[in-house]
């Protein structure tokens, strides 16, 4: 294996653990476990996600099949787009669906009626984030509509908050709440009552428990991280004590080690210049497995146990790493996130250099490379 990626399924159990120990009793959980369970490897934490929470969510009907071929028997919101062809799949197979479209709700209510089946719906409310959703003036008639189709059920209804984790000034958050109550109103007023209501992610969860209502999703938070550092200083100051661990390791092999003369150049675009004589090691990892390009110069990796820069630009399968004082042999192992020894990269400074956030760190390792269970010394790969 020239990368693969090792997951700490017990960490990540514990870290569902304790959300289920800040949470009310008897809200439910649902482990968000869409693309690629952020990167972790799907078929590997799904069952243990399966163990801690009460639903899983998905972004497509594809996740939901592969959780089906698990043999895991959660119930599962899509919680993304599914087109009208594959309604009889999400029937089929119980899945819930998130609804915003009429056409959609036609599709299920067709594919229910076929295998005579209910089509479980969760209505997506839009208060403010403006993506996926129905807007609070189109609700009543939207609703209207669909309780004429045969084979519905309104199972649910939620919203997605916008900025959350902006502790400083919650009342775009506090807005968003309030529409949703609103909305929530407007479906008692029509007599529907969905058994399961959900507002809050895991920054919602954490510092806001009058977003809780029956059920929370934890994403990030699942995997060890913290939605923002405002999110954790605040969640500190306000007693909602908890500790999360950070689940992924990240690795790949010394490829080669060369000398490189002070005054040569090293990677494309001469961008990086010797200013001694050097050791550079050649990593078999780059863009194309995830490594974003904008850590050319800037970002760092471990090598035993001690951290040394990423020198020129990270290329599409190799990036160069300064390794002058690090005693590096080829083939050892270095860690591109996670801990080695005494040392950490953490996904919130692998983000900062990059100029994004841990979640895309995370969820844009490439889906090809090996998982394995971090936590067992096994080399099992998922």
């Amino acid at each position: 294996m020239l990368s693969w990626v090792e997951a700490d399924t017990a960490r990540i159990r514990a870290n569902i653990t304790a959300f289920r120990d800040l949470v009310a009793p008897g809200t439910e959980i649902m482990v968000v476990v869409k693309a690629n369970a952020y990167g972790h490897g799907l078929n590997m934490v799904a069952p243990v996600a399966a163990e801690g929470g009460n639903w899983l969510g998905v972004n497509c009907v594809d996740e939901a099949s592969a959780i089906t071929k698990l043999g895991i028997a959660n119930r599962i919101l899509i919680l993304g787009h599914t087109i009208p062809a594959e309604a009889g799949i999400a029937v089929k197979n119980g899945y819930r669906q998130v609804l915003y479209r009429l056409d959609v709700a036609q599709a299920l209510s067709n594919a229910a009626q076929n295998l005579n089946a209910a089509a479980h719906v969760h209505l997506k409310i839009e208060t403010g984030t403006n993506r996926q959703g129905v807007a609070a003036a189109d609700l009543e008639n939207f609703v209207r509509t669909i309780l004429k189709l045969p084979g519905l059920k309104i199972e649910g209804a939620y919203t997605h908050f916008a900025n959350i984790e902006d502790t400083l000034d919650p009342s775009f958050a506090q807005m968003q709440l309030d529409r949703f109550k609103e909305a929530m109103a407007v479906l008692d007023r029509l007599g529907v009552r969905p058994e399961h209501v959900h507002a809050a992610a895991t920054a919602g969860a954490l510092l806001y428990p009058e977003t809780n209502f029956s059920m929370v999703r934890i994403g990030i938070g699942a995997y060890g991280i913290w939605p923002s550092r405002e999110t954790q200083l605040a969640a500190r100051e306000r007693g909602r004590q908890i500790a999360l661990s950070p689940a992924l390791t990240w690795k790949t092999r010394v490829a080669q080690i060369k000398k490189v003369g002070a005054g040569d150049y090293v990677g494309y675009g001469l961008s990086y210049q010797a200013g001694r004589p050097m050791l550079v090691a050649v990593l078999p990892v780059g863009y194309y497995d995830g490594y974003d390009r904008r850590l050319s110069n800037s970002g760092r990796v471990l090598v035993n146990g001690q951290a040394v820069p990423v020198i020129g630009r990270v290329a599409m399968n190799m990036t160069m790493i300064d390794v002058t004082d690090a005693a590096a042999n080829v083939d050892d192992e270095v860690v591109l996130l996670g801990r080695q020894g005494n040392a950490e990269i953490r996904a919130e400074e692998v983000a900062e250099k990059a100029g994004t956030i841990p979640y895309e760190v995370l969820s844009r390792i490439n889906p090809l490379l090996p998982r394995l269970r971090g936590d067992v010394g096994t080399d099992s790969e998922f």
